[in-house]
């Protein structure tokens, strides 16, 4: 093989390799916007529920993380991306998942009984430095 046919060849090959490169780069920006409408279309349910007082925790947001969590994986197993990039990329994701599985609440009755605990100890607290500060002067007097 001649010194022109292995240059041929090697722009050959580089040309071939940019327009892959190029159709490879514009078929992701395609997918990515169609990701992030079906996305967006999965959140403005999401919140138009929430406006109207579903609370969180219902089982319709619980559906809708669901088909929101399948389209990001799809979309992550199609273009080898990491899913914790996505989430981390795309805020709506996560609000989606409070909505789905909200934080427990502590319960009213475990603050109070907390509270009256918290207030008996200082009373003891006070109790005994009272006592203390009396021993104190009467050993100051008697000397």
């Amino acid at each position: 093989m001649s010194q022109s046919e292995g240059s041929r060849v090697s722009a050959w090959n580089r040309l071939q390799s940019f327009v892959v490169g190029k159709y490879k780069s514009v078929q992701l920006s395609i997918e990515r916007r169609s990701f992030e409408g079906k996305l967006e279309r999965i959140v403005r349910v999401a919140l138009a529920h929430q406006s109207l007082g579903l609370p969180a925790g219902h089982p319709q947001f619980k559906l809708l993380r669901e088909q929101a969590d399948s389209t990001c994986a799809k979309f992550a197993q199609r273009w080898n991306i990491d899913p914790n990039l996505l989430e981390a990329q795309i805020p709506a994701i996560r609000k989606l998942k409070s909505l789905a599985d909200p934080a427990s609440k502590v319960k009213p009755a475990v603050l109070v009984s907390a509270g009256t605990a918290g207030v008996l100890a200082l009373f003891f607290l006070i109790g005994v430095l009272a006592g203390l500060t009396s021993i104190g002067y009467h050993l100051i007097r008697i000397r």
